[in-house]
């Protein structure tokens, strides 16, 4: 996830395109705060000259300045055949964001776990799904959400994953919500009602129910590398077998890059 909170209308356009293909991108400000302060983002990327407070600690910040963006122009203008300026400032947009945050996250970690359990590698709509849920869960609480990043309705995103052949959307959603629980839970000083509120719960009873009857488990049991394992291996052969792995592949525009 790419939090933007910079007002220039092309070099939103810019990040947009910049960010990888399977990583939400947030440019709304209410949603920007939530996803600094709840979410797990792999980038923040603002001015310079704003005097917003820093991000926490564990969220890497990218500040671009009017003096790199006139360097970069000069440089495009320069070349024989000059770019447009969107995709010169895409390109360099896209090697400065990798640079700045080349450390592997618990989300890419816990992609390739399941990567792991599930055999073959995840298909690009279902990675775009899984990140957007892990990186941002006290946001996707609903399909309402999904849906609404999907653009499209509940109704028909139900009706796509149902052509396929695939468990329910919501399936999925809850399945990721409780991997994201599990990783929180890692931490022995984070408490079962830490995370239910950090995670989007309305209590931590609701989470505890959820989890039995998505996982079979306890927050006890999800917290251990013991009980991770078993938890992406039990979603991995209930709802990843190959053929639905194969209808996962089908969505190649579940989140087509709606650029600001």
């Amino acid at each position: 996830m790419i939090v933007v909170q910079v007002n220039d209308t092309n070099l939103r356009r810019a990040l947009c395109r910049a960010a990888h293909a399977e990583e939400d991108v947030i440019i709304d400000a209410r949603l920007a705060a939530s996803a600094i302060e709840s979410g797990f983002p792999r980038l923040v990327v603002r001015m310079a000259s704003d005097d917003r407070p820093a991000p926490p600690a564990r969220v890497t910040l990218l500040e671009i300045d009017e003096l790199m963006l006139r360097r970069w122009e000069v440089e495009r203008r320069s070349a024989e055949l000059p770019m447009t300026r969107l995709d010169y400032m895409t390109r360099r947009l896209a090697g400065t964001m990798d640079r700045s945050s080349a450390e592997r996250t618990w989300v890419d970690r816990a992609l390739a776990d399941l990567a792991k359990s599930a055999g073959p590698q995840l298909p690009l709509p279902l990675r775009s799904f899984a990140r957007r849920i892990l990186e941002f869960p006290v946001h996707y609480t609903t399909l309402h959400a999904v849906a609404e990043a999907s653009g499209t309705s509940r109704g028909a995103l139900k009706a796509r994953f149902r052509r396929r052949g695939l468990s329910s959307p919501y399936t999925y959603l809850r399945w990721f919500r409780i991997m994201a629980v599990a990783n929180l839970l890692s931490d022995r000083s984070i408490t079962v009602a830490v995370a239910a509120q950090r995670m989007g719960f309305t209590s931590d009873g609701n989470l505890c129910r959820m989890m039995a009857n998505v996982t079979g488990m306890t927050p006890t049991e999800a917290r251990t590398l013991r009980g991770w394992n078993r938890l992406l291996i039990g979603f991995a052969w209930t709802h990843l077998p190959p053929g639905h792995l194969e209808g996962w592949a089908s969505l190649d525009d579940l989140f087509a890059r709606r650029v600001a």
